[in-house]
């Protein structure tokens, strides 16, 4: 698990800290700053076992990237940003050409904790190429966080003037911003003597993949791992070799190399595919890999999908209420991302899913009536007045009425039910008998918007609703339901309602 954020003061001028804007951010590449705080690494003699590839900036000019697919490398990582201002200029045309080539590439960002917060740089980083998307060619983010380039020479300067939980709660910014909006976690590149002393070996970020340059201690052999990682992911052993810019490996196969770019890691998706029961569940095997949607994250199944954002977590819907909710735009839709699994009324009869948008959204289905979505001030009514045990299930998607002016839902409850709403009356429910008299007197043309539920009388012999144009609608068992408007109602008003007079006919 990633390192819980430490309360970190925000960082103060002073002899090691660096300007807001880099002084030198073209000079400023993966490892550049190793090079220079440390003493000279003696690289391997042969490269470690793994899969080949390369690191590379602007600094490495034009790269004929045919060539170095043919020499062998299978992955390359270019710098994208630095800081909150600067953008590596050759960043757009490696990242292209290098996925021409065939290679699986990916971006990374120069970390400067001292000048802006972990999450203002990872966003930076995000806007400008940053990301990370399923698509099989693109490999997680990258963090650079190594020695200050503007820093003294001394351990304060090189932790850019920052006490080890300040930098550990810097890194856990950025690295809780990438993975809010990508799903994926960044990889960290760093030394551990680096780590040791700035971040003060750390253990917390097992999630994010390491990505390991050596340090003096590792004198030319396999590289001392710090205290978050059991082993690394990726290792720069190298600054020159037979392909530009810095030599690196991935410690797995090609093919283990593509499976972690798609993104077979643990994350919300699959942790919520393999707590349902995996392909045992309802949901049986996984179609396809992962994709971005309105920002989150899909992933299709034999029988259904599960949908997550960072705001929602991982939820999955299946059957006729996926497929409504697709109609209806899904994530990007108005109900926007579930928010929990399919999930049965209490008596059996249908399922539901809730979601995320606006005041609130459902779809509930059932065999009888199909599904058909609610949403707002009339889904808040739908649950205030009891749900589907009172009202049923709903028959329609929420409409608008033929004159404009407000909205509804039908619901299959007995004798049927509506909860209407207008922005002057809110949202009000209508059902059984009163809502059929008023049907035949012309729904809202007639007597007008709800203003009531349907309501008991004091005598608790009878039932009502009251609607907007001075009319109301009452029932006993007795009577049936019937309509009292204008004047007719007024005197009846004066006449102390029910417990005067109980109306027998219709008044019109």
């Amino acid at each position: 698990m990633m390192a819980t954020p430490v309360a970190a003061a925000a960082p103060t001028a002073g002899p090691s800290a660096s300007p807001k804007v880099p002084a030198h951010p073209d000079a400023d590449f993966l490892g550049s700053a190793v090079a220079a705080h440390q003493r000279a690494v003696v690289s391997p003699l042969v490269a470690p076992a793994g899969t080949p590839g390369l690191d590379v900036s602007h600094y490495q000019g034009r790269i004929d990237w045919t060539a170095v697919a043919a020499g062998g490398a299978k992955f390359a990582y270019m710098k994208a940003s630095e800081g909150t201002t600067y953008l590596d200029p050759m960043f757009a045309t490696n990242y292209a050409g290098s996925a021409n080539a065939g290679l699986v590439r990916g971006a990374y960002h120069f970390g400067l904790p001292d000048v802006s917060s972990g999450a203002a740089q990872a966003m930076f980083f995000l806007a400008h190429g940053g990301g990370w998307v399923g698509d099989g060619r693109t490999l997680p983010s990258v963090l650079d966080i190594e020695y200050n380039p503007y820093g003294s020479a001394d351990w304060a300067g090189w932790c850019y003037g920052l006490s080890p939980a300040q930098v550990t709660a810097w890194i856990a910014d950025f690295a809780g911003t990438v993975h809010d909006r990508t799903n994926r976690w960044p990889v960290i590149y760093t030394t551990n003597g680096w780590w040791s002393n700035c971040t003060g070996n750390d253990a917390g970020f097992g999630d994010d993949p390491l990505w390991i340059a050596p340090s003096n201690s590792d004198a030319g052999g396999a590289p001392t791992i710090p205290a978050s990682w059991a082993a690394y992911t990726f290792f720069q052993y190298a600054a020159s070799g037979p392909f530009p810019g810095d030599q690196d490996v991935f410690s797995g196969t090609p093919d283990q190399l593509l499976a972690f770019a798609v993104g077979n890691m643990s994350d919300k998706i699959v942790e919520h595919y393999t707590a349902m029961g995996g392909s045992s569940s309802y949901l049986g095997n996984p179609s396809g890999g992962e994709y971005p949607i309105a920002g989150g994250w899909g992933q299709d199944y034999e029988h259904g999908t599960i949908y997550y954002s960072p705001a929602t977590g991982a939820w999955a819907l299946r059957g006729s209420v996926l497929a409504h909710y697709r109609d209806l735009g899904g994530p990007g839709g108005i109900l926007g991302f579930p928010t929990n699994d399919e999930t049965w009324t209490a008596d059996g009869a249908g399922s539901y899913n809730d979601f995320a948008g606006s005041g609130g959204a459902s779809i509930y289905w059932s065999q009888a009536t199909g599904a058909w979505s609610l949403h707002g001030e009339i889904r808040a009514k739908y649950l205030a007045v009891g749900g589907q045990p009172v009202l049923g299930f709903p028959t329609t998607d929420e409409s608008g009425t033929p004159d404009g002016v407000g909205r509804y839902n039908h619901f299959n409850g007995a004798g049927g039910a509506s909860i209407y709403w207008t922005t002057g009356t809110g949202a009000h429910a209508v059902q059984g008998a009163i809502r059929s008299r008023w049907a035949q007197l012309g729904w809202e043309t007639g007597p007008g918007y709800p203003v009531t539920d349907e309501t008991g009388t004091p005598d608790g012999v009878g039932r009502y609703n009251h609607f907007t144009k001075g009319t109301s609608i009452y029932f006993t068992l007795a009577t049936g339901a019937h309509a009292v408007q204008g004047l007719i109602r007024d005197k009846w008003i004066a006449l102390g309602w029910e417990g005067g007079l109980e109306p027998v006919t219709i008044f019109v």
